[in-house]
C-alpha cells in the first residue's frame, strides 16, 4: 500500500464522516427512486399492484437502513477519540430501526470479546 493510500489514526473521523455523507447521498437516490415506484404502483391496475405495492415498501425500507447507517457512521465521526476508541453503544443508540440495532450491538459485543480474550482476561461462564 502506497504511504498516500494509508490511513492515519487522525483521519478516521473525517473518513466516517464522507462515509456517512456518501450513506446520505445512496438514501436521496434511494427517495428518488421510491417516488418512481410509488408512480408505478398508482398506475398499476389488477393482480400485479400487489406485488408493486410489496416492492415499494422494500425501496422504502431500504431508504431507513440507508439513514440509519449514516446516523450510526456520523455519531462515531462526531465522537472525540480516547486511546483510539469509540463509543459503539452511543453510536448504536442513534439507529432507530431495531433489527440493524441488534446486529450491530451483536458485532459490538463480538468485538469487545475479541479485545477481552486478547488481552489475557479471565473470561467466566
Amino acid at each position: 500500500m502506497s504511504p498516500s493510500a494509508q490511513s492515519k489514526p487522525n483521519q478516521t473521523p473525517q473518513l466516517l464522516a464522507s462515509l456517512a455523507d456518501e450513506l446520505e447521498h445512496a438514501g436521496a437516490l434511494c427517495d428518488r427512486l421510491e417516488m418512481l415506484v410509488t408512480q408505478l404502483v398508482r398506475a398499476s391496475r389488477g393482480e400485479t399492484l400487489e406485488i408493486a405495492l410489496h416492492e415499494a415498501q422494500t425501496v422504502d425500507v431500504l431508504t431507513q437502513h440507508l439513514a440509519a447507517l449514516a446516523t450510526f457512521t456520523r455519531r462515531l465521526s462526531t465522537q472525540s477519540q480516547v486511546g483510539g476508541e469509540y463509543d459503539l453503544s452511543d453510536a448504536i443508540a442513534g439507529v432507530t430501526l431495531g433489527d440493524l440495532a441488534m446486529r450491530l450491538a451483536q458485532v459490538t459485543r463480538e468485538a469487545e470479546a475479541l479485545v477481552a480474550s486478547e488481552s489475557g482476561d479471565l473470561d467466566l461462564f
